[in-house]
């Protein structure tokens, strides 16, 4: 990328920004959020806006060319879609039909997988309805997942930068392309970013669903072969989004053994526990601790590309029972010092 479409996509996203910050739909403080006052939302339209620049003055052409271009379209269709969501409160239920329609028609035209590797050689094959099913399912959690970890200042936002700027590095040698989208989407979760921090406004689903199906999509890509690469890990993406994906995983699972409702909003997640038990609560500090977090996944998901595949699954698997034994902990943890 250029420097001036470096600083462009940075300055639109910025700009943007502040003028929905001073337009755009109002978020009442809800069960869920972690605000006590009236906020500006829908800020994730500006970097829809910014993405779209950002491409624009850089656009992608190439094999994947066709491929990326209708990701990024079911992306914006996604926010689209939270926008709207922020705006009339379309309904859990909608919302999520919804998603699921947008995530068959990636993995069904878009990318697939037919095959799960398991480690030591072993590859179970999927075939095609099973692992369009896989990959829509993929796609509709990891972007449910960016939402439903949108309840304070700079959490989710701060995430999604980590998550491209990882994906770029990733992609950078054998899929050029991949990388470009990438940082263009990291420049503008970048640019967002200070209006967040700040609580001068949300990104609300718009930001949220649009940057977690885009995620998903490019993680899937990756795996793709191509002429420099034989394909990427099916697990590099969910272990850099693994810290969001067993934060609500498993507090849903929580909530479903006492009989609470899933759809439902609700401040059960650690990092809500987290920002509440502090004696000075501050949004900016559990942010940059998220990001470290998010960082720390980023690298372990370098350094297992790094790795011979057949070790892969193992280093995954190693990875899930961490983070899931480090939640344990740090549940029960809070729920001590309540």
């Amino acid at each position: 990328m250029s420097v001036l479409s470096v600083l462009l996509t940075f300055a639109a996203a910025t700009g943007l920004a502040g003028v929905i910050s001073w337009a755009g739909p109002i978020d009442p403080p809800t069960e869920r959020g972690a605000h006590r006052r009236p906020t500006p939302t829908s800020g994730g339209v500006a970097i829809m806006g910014a993405v779209g620049l950002g491409l624009l003055l850089h656009p992608v052409a190439g094999p994947l060319g066709w491929k990326l271009a209708v990701t990024l379209a079911l992306a914006l269709a996604m926010g689209v879609i939270g926008a709207l969501d922020d705006l009339f409160d379309i309904g859990a239920k909608t919302k999520l039909g919804l998603q699921a329609a947008l995530a068959l028609v990636f993995a069904a035209f878009v990318a697939h997988v037919e095959g799960l590797p398991l480690g030591l050689g072993l590859n179970v094959p999927l075939g095609p309805f099973i692992g369009i099913v896989g990959v829509a399912l993929w796609i509709v959690v990891a972007t449910n997942a960016v939402n439903f970890m949108d309840g304070a200042n700079g959490v989710a936002p701060g995430a999604q930068l980590c998550l491209f700027i990882v994906t770029a590095l990733t992609a950078l040698h054998h899929f050029p392309l991949v990388a470009e989208v990438s940082m263009v989407a990291a420049l503008a979760c970048a640019g967002f970013l200070p209006w967040n921090l700040g609580g001068r406004l949300f990104q609300g689903d718009a930001g949220a669903l649009f940057c977690g199906f885009l995620f998903a999509g490019l993680a899937i890509l990756l795996t793709e072969p191509s002429m420099q690469s034989p394909g990427l890990s099916l697990y590099f993406g969910p272990l850099i989004l693994l810290p969001f994906l067993t934060d609500v995983l498993l507090t849903l699972a929580v909530r479903a053994g006492r009989g609470q409702s899933l759809l439902q909003a609700h401040r059960d997640h650690v990092y809500q526990l987290w920002l509440r038990q502090e004696s000075k609560p501050s949004h900016i500090s559990l942010a940059w601790r998220v990001m470290a977090i998010m960082a720390v996944y980023g690298g372990f998901g370098l350094w297992m590309l790094a790795c011979s595949p057949s070790v892969q699954p193992e280093m995954f698997g190693a990875a899930v029972a961490f983070s899931a034994l480090g939640w344990v902990w740090l549940r029960r943890r809070l729920d001590q010092q309540r």
